[in-house]
């Protein structure tokens, strides 16, 4: 299957410049020119696909307490831009169904993280394959569905086989090559600071293309971009325009 990927990505939607993971930081990642936005997804108490990064409530929103034991209604009820400026106060939480409409009209694609809270793995990975069966039929060349936990991309290979996976890893371990491999992925998105020039030409030797987080210094992404990185994922909108 052949991937639309862009150079850049904007990192849960254009971090540096709007709250993380919410409606209005993919409409300001469009507005810079970002083609692709990555964000993370997680289930309310119950059973709801969310936007949210952490497994506790409070850096980004006025919540306490995990993610995982309130309902959409209360996750719904929280400030989720007041933290990174005023002109964001009241921005909420959305739902991954939220998302989905929000990108597709503005013709973003996505890097869908399955970020599940300790102990639902399995249930976040069901219900986000099930979604994106039902919503996304005819984006599986404008999606990648990645996550750090082996578990979540094996059901979606099941569930959802006709899109693209990713496999994100922190230090690109022993092991990463047969499990990426054994789980179908078509791309290895590690962390920028383990890469170098030969690991980038061993990881395109094995197959997969290459989606590297999180670089915000231009230097760094150009780097990266002359060793031969696919695609380079950002918060910062001039890390990119610096490179166009």
């Amino acid at each position: 299957m052949s991937l639309r990927l862009s150079r850049f990505v904007g990192h849960r939607g254009i971090a540096a410049e709007a709250p993380e993971n919410t409606l209005t930081g993919f409409r300001l990642a469009a507005e810079a020119g970002f083609s692709w936005v990555e964000f993370d997804v997680m289930l309310s108490a119950d059973d709801v696909p969310v936007l949210h990064h952490d497994e506790e409530l409070g850096r980004t929103d006025n919540g306490s307490g995990p993610v995982a034991v309130h309902p959409l209604s209360a996750l719904k009820a929280l400030d989720a831009g007041s933290w990174f400026g005023p002109g964001f106060a009241g921005e909420r939480i959305p739902t991954f169904e939220e998302t989905i409409a929000c990108c597709r009209a503005l013709g973003l694609s996505m890097n869908v993280e399955i970020k599940p809270t300790t102990g639902r793995e399995v249930r976040t990975a069901e219900l986000v394959s099930d979604m994106l069966n039902d919503l996304c039929p005819d984006l599986t060349d404008r999606i990648i569905v990645s996550s750090f936990v082996p578990d979540c991309l094996r059901i979606a290979q099941e569930k959802a086989p006709d899109f693209l996976r990713g496999y994100l890893s922190d230090t690109m371990a022993e092991g990463w090559h047969a499990a990426a491999k054994d789980l179908g992925c078509l791309s290895v998105h590690p962390n920028h600071a383990c890469l170098d020039a030969g690991l980038v030409t061993a990881i395109h030797d094995a197959g997969f293309r290459i989606l590297t987080y999180t670089v915000n210094d231009p230097e760094r992404a150009e780097s990266l971009i002359g060793w031969g990185v696919d695609a380079v994922i950002t918060d910062e909108p001039l890390a990119a325009a610096a490179l166009a």
